[in-house]
């Protein structure tokens, strides 16, 4: 049986990791993208020692032909690719009079147009193959924009939109497209190091985020979701 090929974008030590372990252990051959290297080695190896196949690819994800070079790689190291996860954010907050406008266009690029050129590199290939899935990662902030938090506001709810937009194009043709409204804050060592007395409680575990993607992977074609939300029980929404 010919292996299936998974591409994750945003590739780190927190549900970047986590998505990409979670598509492995679904029998996927997966491709890391991140900017550094680095960021996905260790996930990579973790892959490879368990059994799977994982190629590591830096490359910026706003820059559109690095974009579609690297598919190009995967395509050629990999096979056709039926599955994406998108995991690439843009972050950005401040006082919106301090903001400089290359500071939101930053935000958008790196958490919508990346999802664009990927999107717009993958779908023929899901398309030849009959079937696909994209995972959007998305946030509180597609859904409210606070205070302060601008540039992430319009990021993500603008990849809430294309995720619509995506699923209303492509689900009659048989791609199923998700959006994780990710409530809360993720379990990460970066957030470990900064408040480590925080409670386990309090905090969303990477690994059941993806968990939970793989559920709607799963599901069968005529019970198709295509927005989840993830938060701890403590949160207030």
């Amino acid at each position: 049986m010919t292996m299936e090929t998974a591409v994750i974008a945003g590739v780190g030590p927190g549900l970047g990791s986590s998505l990409a372990r979670a598509f492995a252990r679904e029998g996927y051959a997966v491709a890391l993208i991140s900017r550094r290297s680095e960021s996905s080695e260790p996930v990579a190896e973790q892959i490879r020692s368990a059994g799977g196949k994982a190629i590591i690819i830096p490359a910026d994800v706003t820059q559109r032909q690095a974009v579609l070079k690297s598919v190009e790689r995967v395509s050629a190291e990999l096979g056709s690719i039926t599955a994406l996860a998108y995991n690439a954010s843009g972050y950005g907050r401040g006082a919106f009079l301090e903001i400089e406008p290359e500071q939101i266009r930053q935000s958008f690029d790196v958490g919508v147009m990346g999802a664009v050129h990927l999107a717009q590199a993958i779908i023929p290939q899901m398309l030849n193959a009959g079937h696909g899935f994209i995972s959007l990662t998305g946030a509180t902030a597609a859904l409210r924009g606070r205070a302060g938090f601008a540039p992430l506001a319009i990021a993500k709810s603008s990849l809430r939109m294309l995720g619509q937009s995506l699923a209303r194009e492509f689900h009659p043709r048989g791609i199923h497209v998700i959006h994780v409204i990710v409530d809360g804050q993720i379990d990460t060592p970066k957030l470990r190091a900064r408040d480590p007395q925080r409670s386990v409680e309090s905090v969303i575990p990477p690994d059941a985020i993806a968990a939970a993607v793989i559920h709607t992977l799963k599901q069968p074609r005529n019970a198709w979701t295509h927005e989840i939300d993830v938060r701890p029980y403590l949160e207030s929404f």
